[in-house]
């Protein structure tokens, strides 16, 4: 597990059996077992937790009794095997009443939001989901969180690329079962062509994220107009070019940040940001903390 690196009065840290939760205002940090992106908390003691959000995505899968969400202005009241499925970044807080259980999964989105389909879904999966319809869907998510728990506590070999297969099959489930329909499909073949250039892009962009890359260079290189391209990155996507080119600048200064102990310098011209004084704005912005906040508390090396 992530050594954790706090300088006194700077963050409460609260150590459970399996790891810290770091809270630091109302921004809360959760470190994780050594090579994953993914924890999860069995409880059964009477708690609340206060108003809080993370970069993580939270599920609650009740075992017994009930367990009280407040998720912005919204109370949820999930009752045994319920599920309760918060995006990233979305305030919550929490209450578990007497004689209840629970399981508490929290992840990284970063690792599943590469799959274009979930990419181009993304306003759609950016609201909680209370599952206690007893629908298949329902029945498969809560029997997919049950194999992931039991993958992450037996740690074999590969285990997080087990726990993430059976997140990706939550997604899709979601997708299938309960945001079938929403999403109008392409029906002609302009449209595939833009998905076939908006690819190349993609990867043009992943291969070049440290130069400086302007809307109108990307835009020639798809053979676009720039208002164009931008229109049809966005509906192929999910997000506009700017945040597209930011979130993979910031993927890779996580990880360098995480596994290196490389300077700041050499952190921010590795990933495109060109200075400190830009990578620094710009990682407190999306990450709510600096670079070397997020390196003390994530930090592996």
């Amino acid at each position: 597990m992530s050594q954790l690196r706090i300088r006194e009065g700077s963050a409460r840290a609260a150590r459970y059996e399996d790891g810290f939760r770091v809270l630091q205002g109302k921004r809360e940090y959760v470190t994780y077992p050594d090579d994953s992106s993914v924890r999860i908390w069995y409880s059964d003691v009477p708690w609340r937790y206060e108003n809080h959000d993370h970069s993580a995505v939270e599920i609650l899968l009740t075992l017994e009794g009930v367990v009280t969400y407040t998720v912005e202005n919204t109370v949820f009241q999930v009752r045994k095997g319920e599920v309760l499925i918060i995006p990233p970044d979305m305030p919550h807080s929490l209450t578990m009443e007497e004689g209840s259980s629970r399981y508490l999964f929290l992840f990284e989105p970063d690792g599943i939001m590469v799959m274009r389909d979930i990419k181009s879904m993304a306003m759609y999966f950016n609201k909680p989901f209370h599952l206690r319809d007893g629908s298949e869907g329902h029945v498969r998510i809560r029997e997919l969180l049950l194999r992931a728990q039991d993958a992450y506590e037996k740690r074999e070999l590969m285990w997080n690329t087990v726990c993430y297969s059976s997140i990706l099959q939550i997604y899709a489930t979601l997708g299938q079962h309960y945001l079938s329909g929403i999403r109008p499909r392409p029906d002609d073949g302009v449209r595939n062509m833009d998905s076939e250039v908006i690819t190349a892009v993609m990867t043009y962009i992943n291969n070049h994220y440290r130069e400086e890359l302007s809307l109108e260079d990307v835009a020639r290189f798809a053979g676009f107009s720039r208002y164009y391209f931008s229109r049809s990155f966005k509906r192929q996507t999910g997000y506009s070019f700017k945040d597209y080119l930011c979130q993979k600048r910031l993927q890779v200064a996580m990880d360098l940040l995480i596994r290196t102990n490389r300077s700041m310098r050499d952190v921010a011209i590795d990933s495109g940001f060109g200075s400190v004084a830009t990578f620094n704005r710009v990682f407190r912005e999306k990450k709510g903390c600096t670079p070397t906040q997020y390196r003390a508390i994530y930090g592996t090396y």
